[in-house]
């Protein structure tokens, strides 16, 4: 669990959890703030969150590279932010891909999304079927489209949200950090931050398990660390299919 007030004007809270049906939690995030206030000013705090993939070689392996990897780069790269996640994501894709993946074990991955956080906005960058939702008084929105087949499939039209939610093939990623050789994020932002907001990001553990309504009403009234806890504390009553691992950021 992680509970996290800083100098800036937002909180952040975080939980990680294997679930009732998983040996192993191949889940792994990070959240990385800067010492130095000239950084912290034009870098903001990095949220990163892994979901190595289950189904393949070394998957817990990929995702805590991808995440060290993500967060010791994007603070290095005399890029803006924007293109320091880019940078810091490509690093990540080529670390994994060199050491756990197809690069040399023959199959290994994970999905990769990270978020830069300022006082007034925060930028994304996100490949596979974790997600970053917003949410305000009264709505609450995914950010990130999922890449995966049923992500895919809803993208067309083929299916409801609900049917994707328990759809067979949801697992079936398309996009992920070191599978290949190259990855391309997906990036959005800057996008507004303002008093009140929550940012939510989670692995699909989460998502799986509990609708948006579900979500919405635990994230919009608790404070981020409550709020990592109970929407835990549900997808596991709701089963625990899936390791499940959340952060939360709340704009003061």
């Amino acid at each position: 669990m992680l509970d996290r007030k800083s100098k800036l004007p937002f909180t952040i809270g975080a939980k990680s959890d294997r679930g009732r049906k998983r040996r192993r939690n191949e889940d792994y995030f990070g959240v990385f703030e800067p010492e130095n206030e000239e950084l912290t000013e034009s870098r903001g705090v990095l949220a990163v969150l892994a979901d190595g993939m289950g189904g393949h070689f070394s998957g817990g392996e990929a995702s805590r590279m991808a995440v060290e990897v993500m967060g010791e780069t994007y603070f290095k790269t005399a890029e803006n932010a924007v293109n320091a996640l880019k940078a810091a994501f490509v690093a990540a894709n080529n670390e994994v891909f060199a050491r756990v993946g197809d690069g040399k074990n023959g199959v290994a991955g994970t999905t990769l999304t990270a978020v830069a956080i300022f006082p007034g906005e925060f930028i994304i960058a996100h490949a596979g079927d974790s997600r970053v939702y917003i949410a305000r008084p009264g709505r609450m929105d995914q950010l990130t489209k999922d890449h995966s087949l049923v992500g895919e499939m809803m993208h067309k039209g083929l299916l409801g949200r609900e049917e994707a939610r328990n759809h067979p093939r949801r697992n079936i990623i398309t996009r992920a950090v070191g599978l290949r050789e190259n990855v391309e994020p997906d990036i959005e932002g800057p996008l507004p931050f303002r008093p009140g907001d929550r940012i939510l990001i989670c692995s699909d553990g989460l998502s799986s398990m509990l609708s948006d309504g579900e979500i919405a009403a635990i994230l919009l009234s608790k404070d981020p660390a409550a709020a990592c806890k109970a929407l835990v504390d549900m997808a596991n009553e709701k089963g625990g299919d899936d390791n499940t691992t959340v952060i939360v950021a709340m704009r003061d």
